[in-house]
C-alpha cells in the first residue's frame, strides 16, 4: 500500500478506507480478468460419448511392398457420427484375399509372398473395407544395407543420441555420429575401429556388436534389445552376410508418420502410428518398428518403441519420429472431458477463424465469448501503438453504434504518429539497436531509419534485403548498424537465421544439431555468405564503416579449404565474382518459394498480438518443434506473401480476426488451454508501455537525463539511458537477439506499491487529481473519469459505490481520490493486456 496509508493506519475508521482500496483492486483483477471459471454456450454434458459408428478406413491407402518377406503396418481408423476419428485397430478381424501374394496377421501385419495384388478386408462389427496391397520386386534378392538396415538400429534404440555413443567424445572408446547423420563413418566405427573388435564374422553371435546390447556381457548402457529380436536379427544377418559396407543403395529422402494428426478422446485411447520411408528411387518401405519415437509432453500422450501412443491428458503432444537424419512428427490431441452437447456456432471474421475454431471443435473446447468494445479498444492500442486511449477516446468509441468501429479504429491507429514509434522500438528490440555497440549517434540514426520504415509501410522483404545487403558508413547508411554486433562471418550467420528465418543454427556451429537436421556443413555454408563483410574505423565520431573484400573466405576447420556458400537446406551456391553474396543470399530469403521468411516473421508477430507463437520459442523452427496449428501457419504466410509482404495488412487480418477478438474470461472448457487460441491469453504490458501509461494517466511526464520533457519510454532510443522504473520491468537490454522477458519480482511489486514512480505522480501539484477538482465536476464524474483513463471503460455500480465510500472516509478528497487512483494502477486490469 501506499506509505500515506501506512502512516494512517491506525486512525480511526481509516483502516476501513485501505480494506475499500485492497478490495477494489483485488476485484478488478479477479473479476474482470480470467481468475474464475464461468459457463459458455454448449457446456460439456456430464455423459459419455454416445456417437455411433459409421464407417471404418485403413490407412494407409493403397500401400506397395517392394521385396519379399517385407511387412506393412496397416491401422483401422472408425469415423463416428460426429465427425471423431478413432484407432479401431485392436477390435478389427482381418484377411487377404490371396495369401500366396500376400499374408495378414491378426495384428493387421501384412507380409508380402510374391509379386501380385491381394485386397486385405477389414471388419469391426458389422462394418467392413478393404484396401488392394500391391507387391513388386518380390523376385529380387534384396541386399542387406548398412545405411538402410544396420545403422537406422543405432537411432531407434538411442544409441547415436548426445546421451551416448553419439556425443562429442563418444562413451568407452566408441563413437558414432549424432543421429547417424553420417552413416559411412559409422560403418568405419562398428567394422574396423578398434581392430574390427566389435564384430566377429567367423562367430557372428559372439560379436560385441551383439553382446553389449543384450547384456550378455556387462554393457553401460543396459539391455538395448533382446536376444532374437528384430534388431538382434538384423544385426547378426549382416554380419553373417560378411559385415559388407554396401554402396549404391537408394537412399532414404523422407519419413512419412500416418496419420499426421488425431484426437483421442477418451483416458484408454490408443493410436498406432504407422511410418513409411521414401527413398531416392520411388520406392517405400515400412519402418513402423524401425525408427525412434519420442512425445514432447510425456504428462499428455505417451509413445512406446513400436509407435502405440497413449492418452494421458488433455492437450497436444507432438509425437517426433526419427530414423538417421530424418525426421517428421505427429501432432496427437487428448480431450478427456465428455462431449460438448450442441457445439455453438460460431461466426467467423477471416480465415484465421476457419483454422482456428476448426481444431477447437476438434479438440471439444468451446471459445470465449468476444471481447467488450472496451477491452477490444485498449487491447488494439496496447498492441499497435503501446499507447492507452485517453478518457475521450474511449468515450466515444464505447458510445459509439458504428457497426464497423472496431476495423476503423484499427485503420486510425495504424495512421498514428505514435505506431511508428512502437513498432520502431520492437525493431531495436530485436536487432540489437544500442550504443555498446552503435555508439551514441549510431542509436538515434538507426532508431529514426527503423520508424521512417515502419511509418512508410516498407514492404518485410525490402527491409530485410536493405538490412542484409548494406554497406557504407555508419552514420550515412542507417541499415549497416544491423551488423557491428556481429564481429564474425558467423556471427551474421547464426543472428540472419535467428531473426530473419526464425531458425536457431548456434548448435550447429561446433557439431551436427542435436536436435535438428542442420550439420555444421550447412552452418558453414550459409556462413560463407558473410565472409567478405569487413568493418573499418574512420576517425571522425567512432563511426565505422562496412565494406567488402573479394579475397577473404571462410575456411573450414577440418579441410582448411575455402566454404562454398550454400542455403539452408539447399545446394551449394557459384557466385559470379564481384558480386555481393549477401545479395544472392538476400534474394533466396525473401524469394515467395523460401520456407523459412514469411513464416518466421509471421509466426513472430502472431505472438505479439496473441501472446504465444504458433511455433514457440519464435526462433526455433525446426521439425522437433512442430506449430500448434500449421495450417493456419501457412494460410498466414501464403496470405501475407500473397499481399507483397504488407506488414499494416498483416496487423489488420490478425487483429480483425475473431480469435484475437475473443475474451480472456474462460469458460467451462478451455480454462486449460494455453496453446490452442481459445481465449485471449493475458499479457502483462512491457516496461515501456506500462510507464508510458502512468505518465498518460496522471498527466506527469517522466523525465529521462538528456532528453528533453514529455519524451516517451518508447521513443528512447537505447536501453542505456538511465531508469530504475525500465530495468526493473524487463525493458531489453539488446545485448543478444531474443524475445523480451516477462518476469514477475518482488522488486516489481514493491515499486509499484510503494515506490516514486506512482506515488510522486499521483500526488504531483498541479497534476491530474489536483486539476479535476478545481474543473467542479462531482464526485462520481471525477471517479469515472479515473476508470476510462487507467481501464478505458465505466465503474461498474459497484465499483462506483465502494469507490464513494472510500473517498468520503478519507482525510480529504484529494487524499481520497488520490488513494483510488493508486488502486486502479496497481490493480490486474490496469498492468495487463487482456
Amino acid at each position: 500500500m501506499r506509505q500515506r496509508w501506512l502512516s494512517r493506519m491506525n486512525g480511526k475508521g481509516v483502516a476501513h478506507l485501505a480494506k475499500i482500496a485492497i478490495l477494489l483492486a483485488a476485484s478488478l483483477g479477479a473479476s474482470s480478468l480470467m481468475m474464475t471459471s464461468t459457463g459458455a454456450k454448449g457446456r460439456r454434458s456430464s455423459s459419455e460419448r454416445d456417437a455411433t459408428l459409421a464407417r471404418v478406413m485403413l490407412e494407409p491407402s493403397n500401400p506397395i511392398i517392394f521385396g519379399a518377406n517385407l511387412t506393412q503396418t496397416l491401422i483401422v481408423s472408425g469415423k463416428y457420427s460426429d465427425g471423431s476419428l478413432r484407432d479401431l485397430t485392436r477390435q478389427a478381424s482381418f484377411k487377404s484375399s490371396d495369401p500366396a501374394v500376400a499374408t495378414v496377421d491378426p495384428s493387421g501385419t501384412v507380409k508380402a509372398i510374391k509379386n501380385g495384388l491381394a485386397w486385405i478386408t477389414a471388419k469391426v462389427g458389422r462394418l467392413s473395407v478393404r484396401e488392394a496391397i500391391r507387391v513388386q520386386l518380390a523376385d529380387q534378392k534384396r541386399a542387406i544395407s548398412f545405411v538402410n538396415d544396420i545403422a537406422p538400429i543405432f537411432t531407434r534404440l538411442g544409441c547415436s543420441s548426445s546421451s551416448c555413443h553419439g556425443a562429442l567424445n563418444g562413451q568407452h572408446g566408441f563413437k558414432l555420429s549424432l543421429f547417424g547423420y553420417e552413416p559411412e563413418t559409422d560403418y568405419k566405427a562398428v567394422v574396423e575401429a578398434s581392430d574390427g573388435r566389435r564384430i566377429n564374422r567367423a562367430e557372428p553371435a559372439k560379436s560385441l556388436i551383439l553382446l553389449k546390447p543384450t547384456q550378455s556381457v556387462p554393457h553401460g548402457g543396459g539391455k538395448r534389445f533382446e536376444i532374437g529380436s528384430l534388431e538382434y536379427q538384423a544385426l547378426r544377418e549382416w554380419i553373417e552376410a560378411g559385415a559388407p559396407a554396401g554402396g549404391g543403395e537408394s537412399k532414404m529422402v523422407r519419413l512419412e508418420v500416418v496419420p499426421r494428426e488425431r484426437v483421442l478422446l477418451s483416458a484408454d485411447a490408443l493410436q498406432q502410428l504407422v511410418v513409411l520411408a521414401h527413398y531416392a528411387d520411388g520406392t517405400t518401405a515400412d519402418v513402423t518398428r524401425k525408427v525412434r519415437y519420442q512425445s514432447n509432453d510425456d504428462s499428455i500422450a505417451t509413445v512406446s518403441t513400436d509407435g502405440l501412443v497413449a492418452a494421458k491428458r488433455s492437450g497436444e503432444a507432438a509425437i517426433l519420429v526419427r530414423s538417421l537424419d530424418h525426421v517428421t512428427a505427429a501432432r496427437i490431441g487428448v480431450s478427456l472431458s465428455p462431449t460438448v452437447r450442441n457445439y455453438p456456432s460460431v461466426s467467423p471474421h477471416n480465415f484465421i477463424d476457419d483454422f482456428v475454431f476448426s481444431k477447437l471443435k476438434r479438440l471439444n473446447i468451446v471459445p470465449s465469448e468476444l471481447c467488450a468494445d472496451e477491452e477490444f479498444l485498449r487491447r488494439a492500442s496496447l498492441d499497435l501503438i503501446g499507447v492507452l486511449p485517453t478518457a475521450e477516446e474511449a468515450r466515444k468509441f464505447l458510445a459509439s453504434r458504428d457497426a464497423n468501429k472496431r476495423a476503423k479504429l484499427v485503420d486510425e491507429l495504424l495512421e498514428r504518429p505514435e505506431y511508428a514509434d512502437f513498432w520502431g522500438l520492437y525493431w531495436s528490440d530485436r536487432l540489437s539497436n544500442s550504443r555498446q555497440f552503435l555508439y551514441e549517434k549510431g542509436t538515434f540514426f538507426f532508431q529514426q531509419w527503423l520508424r521512417e520504415a515502419m511509418e512508410q509501410n516498407l514492404p518485410y522483404d525490402q527491409f530485410a534485403r536493405e538490412l542484409i545487403t548494406a554497406t557504407g558508413g555508419l552514420y550515412e547508411v542507417a541499415p549497416t548498424s544491423y551488423y557491428p554486433l556481429m564481429k564474425k562471418a558467423e556471427d551474421m550467420a547464426t543472428t540472419t537465421s535467428q531473426v530473419f528465418l526464425g531458425v536457431s543454427l548456434e548448435c550447429a556451429r561446433c557439431h551436427d544439431h542435436p536436435f535438428e537436421k542442420w550439420k555444421q556443413d550447412d552452418f558453414l555454408g550459409f556462413a560463407a555468405f558473410f565472409a567478405q563483410v569487413r568493418h573499418k574505423n574512420r576517425i571522425r565520431q567512432n563511426e565505422r564503416v562496412l565494406y567488402l573484400d573479394p579475397k577473404r573466405e571462410l575456411t573450414h576447420p577440418k579441410s582448411k579449404q575455402p566454404v562454398t556458400p550454400k542455403f539452408l537446406g539447399g545446394e551449394p551456391v557459384k557466385v559470379e565474382p564481384g558480386r555481393d553474396r549477401r545479395e544472392v543470399l538476400a534474394e533466396w530469403m525473401t524469394a515467395p518459394s523460401n520456407p523459412f521468411f514469411a513464416k518466421a516473421i509471421v509466426n513472430r508477430l502472431w505472438k505479439h498480438f496473441l501472446g504465444r507463437g504458433l511455433v514457440e520459442p519464435v526462433d526455433d523452427f525446426r521439425v522437433t518443434n512442430p506449430p500448434t496449428n500449421e495450417a493456419l501457419l501457412d494460410a498466414l504466410a501464403e496470405d501475407f506473401i500473397r499481399h507483397k509482404y504488407d506488414l499494416k495488412r498483416l496487423f489488420r487480418t490478425i487483429v480483425g480476426s475473431r480469435v484475437y477478438q475473443l475474451s480472456a474470461q474462460p469458460n467451462g472448457t478451455n480454462k486449460e488451454d494455453k496453446q490452442f487460441y481459445s481465449r485471449f491469453y493475458l499479457k502483462r504490458l512491457n516496461a515501456e508501455e506500462l510507464l508510458d501509461g502512468i505518465c498518460r494517466v496522471t498527466e506527469i511526464p517522466e523525465k529521462f537525463p538528456g532528453f528533453h520533457l514529455g519524451t516517451r519510454a518508447a521513443q528512447l532510443p537505447d536501453p542505456k539511458v538511465p531508469s530504475y522504473f525500465l530495468d526493473v520491468f524487463d525493458r531489453a537490454t539488446r545485448e543478444t537477439v531474443c524475445e523480451r522477458k516477462q518476469t514477475t519480482s518482488v522488486m516489481q511489486i514493491m515499486h509499484l506499491v510503494s515506490g516514486d514512480t506512482i506515488n510522486q505522480k499521483i500526488r504531483a501539484e498541479n497534476g491530474l487529481i489536483e486539476r479535476l477538482i478545481k474543473s467542479g465536476k462531482s464526485g462520481g464524474e471525477i471517479i469515472e473519469e479515473l476508470y476510462l483513463r487507467t481501464l478505458s471503460r465505466f465503474p461498474k455500480q459497484e465499483e462506483a459505490q465502494l469507490a464513494q465510500q472510500g473517498i468520503s472516509q478519507a482525510p480529504s478528497p484529494r487524499e481520497g481520490y488520490e488513494d483510488l487512483l493508486w488502486a486502479l494502477l496497481n490493480s490486474k486490469e490496469f498492468l495487463f493486456n487482456h
